[in-house]
């Protein structure tokens, strides 16, 4: 310790990891330069295919009563798991607003909710705990979901950001969670996400509809796709799953930060994007949002078994079946064909990009 104060500095910071022969974990932060002075780490966190946590008491004691029944299934250490847990949720809309409430339906202990929208009348019939009443006063759709979450009454913390995602201020909230559900539509949001996952070892679960309908009187439904994806250490990132079109985030980047350029871009067809609205059914986006929790669970439970992980799942709502693509690597991709960026942590500038 001695050496590597005087390497370091002294405000430096060291830490020790334990590994027992069953499996266990503990840690220690060494707070030099006084001797023998430390704080015990509250809990570490195994990322992979699986998701472990090791914390004192994991799994004693007997749950809250309204998770009785859930510990019934899955056994009280996911109850405790889940409890302890910090996730976020990014995109309060349709799908959104449907994970955050079964999180707290689980018992998600802290729950950060991050969306920079307002509800209006087009958004009722797909986010739940919206009322015309929101539509009306145009209230952020984070304040809708955390007032629902409240009203439930489950000791769930909820913390809302009326925020777009890569807002510096949003950057300590982020960082902090255990896991992060991607529930946002646009490119950019998701572009931004993408590199948070692999630098700072927060898997994220990345959700998508696409629905493509003829132009025909009554619509006929060529492909009604729900897509969950998995982004961490070992699995391909979305830009190299062709989820991502880095020609729109860019649009959409300019848009946010410099709309009247945009508006002149747009006109002279120099920007992408800006058509309009995507079709959306609530039943749809709500089981979205059950596949990607259940994806969460599987990861802390491995109630599917083994090999039950999927990095990327797409269901074929109109044909009734599950297909997992593959996808691999790009040549040369910073985020996911090396181990470059993997758990960097803190840089300058953010995310090891500008603006």
């Amino acid at each position: 310790m001695r050496i590597a104060v005087n390497r370091n500095g002294p405000e430096s910071r060291f830490f020790s990891l334990l590994l027992t022969a069953d499996g266990r974990f503990a840690g220690r932060v060494w707070l030099a330069p006084t001797p023998g002075a430390f704080v015990h780490i509250r809990s570490i966190r195994v990322i992979g295919d699986r998701i472990g946590f090791h914390y004192p008491g994991r799994g004693k004691g007997e749950p809250p009563t309204a998770f009785q029944r859930q510990a019934l299934a899955f056994g009280n250490a996911l109850n405790a798991d889940l409890r302890s847990m910090r996730v976020g949720v990014v995109g309060c809309g349709g799908t959104g607003s449907a994970t955050a409430i079964l999180l707290a339906r689980l018992g998600v202990g802290q729950i950060v909710l991050i969306d920079n929208d307002i509800v209006d009348r087009t958004n009722l019939n797909r986010l739940h705990g919206s009322t015309q009443a929101d539509a009306d006063a145009m209230t952020p759709k984070v304040e809708v979901v955390a007032r629902e979450i409240a009203r439930m009454a489950l000791g769930v913390r909820v913390v809302p950001m009326e925020a777009w995602v890569g807002d510096p201020g949003c950057r300590d909230a982020l960082r902090s969670c255990d896991l992060i559900f991607g529930a946002t539509d646009d490119h950019d949001g998701r572009l931004f996400l993408n590199r948070l996952a692999y630098y700072y070892l927060v898997p994220i679960i990345d959700m998508g509809l696409s629905i493509d309908v003829g132009d025909e009187d009554v619509p006929t439904i060529h492909a009604l796709d729900g897509r969950v994806s998995v982004l961490s250490p070992g699995h391909t990132c979305l830009i190299c799953r062709d989820v991502i079109r880095p020609v729109i985030a860019s649009a959409e980047a300019l848009r946010r930060t410099n709309p009247e350029e945009y508006e002149r871009r747009k006109i002279e067809a120099y920007v992408a994007g800006g058509g309009n609205p995507a079709p959306a059914v609530v039943t749809f986006t709500t089981e979205l949002a059950c596949m990607a929790v259940n994806e969460m669970i599987h990861r802390l439970q491995g109630f599917r078994g083994a090999e039950g992980s999927a990095a990327n799942r797409v269901r074929k709502f109109h044909l009734g079946e599950d297909r997992h693509p593959g996808h691999r690597p790009r040549e040369g991709c910073p985020v996911c064909s090396s181990s470059a960026i993997w758990g960097r942590g803190d840089e300058d500038p953010f995310l090891g990009r500008a603006g």
